[in-house]
Parts: C-alpha cells; sequence; structure tokens
C-alpha cells in the first residue's frame, strides 16, 4: 500500500476507487490508515461474495470512513463477465477472429456471462432495496444488456432517486444501449486506454473494424450528455490519468493508427471525466472534483496548460505537485 500510494500521487491522484475490497483488503486499509501510510485518498467497493458486509457502517456510497476523510465507502461490485482480450466478454454477435474447435456445430464463440441474467436482476435488486450502489463490471454488449435489465428492475421494484449504479468498462455498448443509460441514470466508466493498449488487436482479432471502432464510444456518451469517467484498470495498466485523456482525445493505438476518430472528445470534457464526473460517479461532487469554496483542497500542479497544450503531447505533460487535503504529498511548488 505504502508502494502504491507512492506510486499514484506521482501520477496525480488524489482520489483512487479500489474496485474489488475483500475482507482482508479492508483490513489491511483500515490498517494503512491508522499507521499513516496513504497519501492519496481511497473508496473502497466491496465485493460481492468476498466482502463480510457487517463491517460495513453505511451503505451511503461517498459517506467518509475516517474522520480525514481518507477513506470513504463505495458501490457494491459485481461482475458479470470478462474481458474481449481473454475471449471471455460476453458479446452479442461472435468474436471477429478464433478457433471454434470443440463447439457445437454452427456455434461461434461469444464470450458468456458469469451468472444468468435472472440471478444478476436477484442480486442488484437485493443490493439496491439495501441502499447499496451498484457497481457491475462489463465489457460485451450481451452482458451490459444484462446488467441494464438488472438496473432497470431494481428501480422498477424499488424506486430511487439518482441511484447511479455504474457500468465499469462499458467498452462495446451500443448506441441503444447508451439510449437506455440515458433514460436510467446509469454512469459508464470507460477503459478509454483500450484504444492504446489493445486497440490493434481489438481491431484485427477480437472484434473487427467496425466495432473496434466504437470501443469506449465517448462522443456518443458526450453528445447525450451522460456525466461518464475514464479509469485505469492497475494492475492491468500503469496508472497515468494524463494517458486517459490523451487516448480519449486522441484514440491512438500502440501502432499509431486511429481508431475511432469520430469517438474522440476535446481536451475539456477529457478533463471533466478524470475530474467533477469522477467524483459525482462516486457521490462525492460536493466535497471533490472542482477547485471551490467548502470543497477539500485536493488538487494537481501540472508543468504545462493542457487546455493549451498540444493533443499529441498531453500523455507527457509533467506532475509538479499533488496535494491532498492542503498537504503537500508529491513534488515541490
Amino acid at each position: 500500500m505504502r508502494r502504491a500510494t507512492e506510486t499514484y500521487v506521482a501520477r496525480g491522484v488524489t482520489t483512487a476507487h479500489d474496485g474489488g475490497v475483500t475482507t482482508d483488503m479492508w483490513n489491511n486499509y483500515m490498517t494503512a490508515h491508522r499507521r499513516g501510510l496513504l497519501k492519496n485518498r481511497v473508496q473502497l467497493l466491496p465485493k460481492h461474495g468476498a466482502y463480510d458486509f457487517s463491517l460495513a457502517p453505511t451503505t451511503r456510497c461517498g459517506t467518509p470512513l475516517t474522520p480525514d476523510g481518507m477513506l470513504s465507502m463505495g458501490a457494491v461490485k459485481l461482475f458479470q463477465d470478462g474481458s474481449l482480450q481473454g475471449y471471455t466478454g460476453y458479446l452479442t454477435n461472435p468474436y471477429h477472429a478464433i478457433i471454434n474447435e470443440g463447439l457445437p456445430d454452427g456455434k461461434l464463440w461469444r464470450g458468456y456471462a458469469i451468472r444468468s441474467g435472472e440471478e444478476l436482476i436477484d442480486l442488484v435488486v437485493k443490493y439496491h432495496r439495501q441502499g447499496w450502489q451498484v457497481a457491475i463490471h462489463g465489457n460485451g454488449d450481451a452482458g451490459i444488456d444484462q446488467i441494464l435489465d438488472a438496473f432497470e428492475a431494481a428501480q422498477k421494484a424499488y424506486p430511487r432517486f439518482d441511484a447511479r449504479h455504474i457500468v465499469i468498462h462499458c467498452q462495446t455498448v451500443r448506441e441503444d444501449q447508451l439510449d437506455r443509460i440515458a433514460r436510467l441514470g446509469v454512469v459508464p466508466s470507460f477503459f478509454v486506454v483500450h484504444t492504446y493498449y489493445w486497440g490493434d488487436r481489438h481491431r484485427d482479432i477480437f472484434l473487427g473494424q467496425a466495432r473496434a471502432e466504437r470501443i469506449d464510444p465517448l462522443h456518443s456518451a458526450l453528445k447525450r450528455y451522460i456525466p461518464f469517467t475514464n479509469h485505469n484498470d492497475t494492475a492491468v495498466t500503469p496508472m497515468d490519468p494524463l494517458l486517459f485523456v490523451w487516448s480519449a482525445v486522441n484514440r491512438l493505438t500502440g501502432s499509431g493508427q486511429t481508431l475511432g476518430p469520430d469517438q474522440a472528445i476535446p481536451v475539456l470534457d477529457a478533463l471533466k471525466s478524470v475530474t467533477i464526473w469522477g467524483a459525482y460517479q462516486f457521490h462525492e461532487e460536493r466535497s471533490k472534483g472542482s477547485l471551490e469554496p467548502s470543497k477539500l483542497a485536493d488538487m494537481v500542479v501540472l508543468d504545462e496548460n493542457p487546455l493549451e497544450t498540444a493533443p499529441e503531447r498531453l500523455r507527457d505533460i509533467g506532475i509538479r505537485a499533488t496535494i491532498v487535503g492542503n498537504r503537500l504529498v508529491y513534488g515541490s511548488i
């Protein structure tokens, strides 16, 4: 934890989210806090099936767990499918290129869901009724259909204003699904650096050209006025928020090709997706995400103004200082 928090503040992270906290991890976070090891704030997302929910003092996302607010309560985390690059993301249409030996005649591989749609609905309704925000990992569009079905069923059974349930990754979300997300008030959290790390392989192997160009469709979400976030999935990829911003604006793959230029967004909106919209996603927009009176003094000082830097250089901007709670935790001013 000491090493991780030092890495995060060096990249300008003032609040991180741990998306799948077990009972042991929860206890370790509390110990780390007592020892003064945490330099950045962390919101803890209890993992379904691996966390003792009797430890949770509240179901309300964004509630501080420590007097200084270094730890806060997050949403319940569930998984509904896997990853496209692992052939375990659950797609409506088959993968683009895969050996289908051993499958029944006429069947093509589409990945799979971790549980049935009915089982997911039962779980989400239970947590929603208890007052939890729910965040569900979903990469494939078939998995996202099941997730949205569950969110809609929960709201129908127990209407709750501003629940802000979350689809984590939301990688191959379709246009009709974005319409549904907007209607339900769901927040998509995109893993936009997929365009850089796996974009070439998504295009050539996993999805084909047309679907690959639509992964992480930020522009489609933006034109629907959906407040979305961009996240990383450490340790799958290294923490680097300015790389998220660079990817959202440029959509360049590892080979330097542009993947889905129509889904690129302006720099200011990309910055919002890692600041104010991030705070909104986890019900913390009244205390974080922007610099204004009454909010926490959490901020990052950059070497250059990203609004004036050439778009292709956004990922190269240096972190001069990171401040958390008016305390300098990295760099110098």
